[in-house]
């Protein structure tokens, strides 16, 4: 990154001298990642819209135990991995429920409505097929296509080797594609 634009690990720095803005910075920067990986899990959005507060609330809360030498963003999913893992034991450990509501679609400010209704189904399918996913599966996939992750970072935060996060990246992508069928 340009001098212009301070990295994830600078700010944290500044997050640890109790820089306000700085904090500011990398939510702003991370929030939708962190969001799209929690609901992309859970499916539910009012519980992935707290997660995500949570999990910002911790890096805050927790700033003193960051260490210049990891990645920000593997600790930052790191933590929200953790939130979700608990919040699913909580909601009887069972990753393969069923969620609530679906995730809306990102509409095209110029769509149609047929066009914005089409888009809100493949959202919907999307989310259902990503949900019957086995969870590591799952996890994965979401860490790297939604989160945008590299196979590097989602195996620090996963505790996986990246080989195996390719692996599991690649066996997801080919269930996704039967899940759902032709487009």
């Amino acid at each position: 990154m340009s001098d212009l634009v301070p990295s994830d690990e600078r700010l944290m720095q500044a997050v640890k001298a109790g820089s306000v803005p700085a904090f500011q910075a990398l939510y702003d920067r991370h929030h939708g990642a962190v969001f799209a990986f929690v609901v992309g899990s859970l499916g539910d959005r009012s519980i992935a819209e707290d997660l995500v507060q949570e999990t910002f609330l911790r890096v805050f809360t927790h700033r003193e135990d960051y260490r210049p030498a990891a990645r920000f963003r593997t600790w930052l999913f790191t933590i929200a991995r953790n939130l979700l893992i608990d919040q699913l034991r909580r909601r009887g450990g069972d990753p393969e429920r069923e969620a609530g509501e679906p995730a809306d679609a990102v509409a095209d400010p110029g769509a149609t409505p047929l066009q914005r209704a089409e888009a809100q189904e493949l959202a919907e399918r999307l989310q259902a097929a990503v949900l019957r996913l086995p969870p590591a599966q799952r996890e994965v996939l979401l860490l790297s296509r939604f989160a945008g992750l590299t196979d590097e970072e989602v195996a620090v935060v996963t505790g996986a080797s990246p080989g195996a996060v390719r692996v599991a990246l690649h066996r997801a992508l080919r269930r996704l594609q039967e899940l759902l069928g032709p487009l």
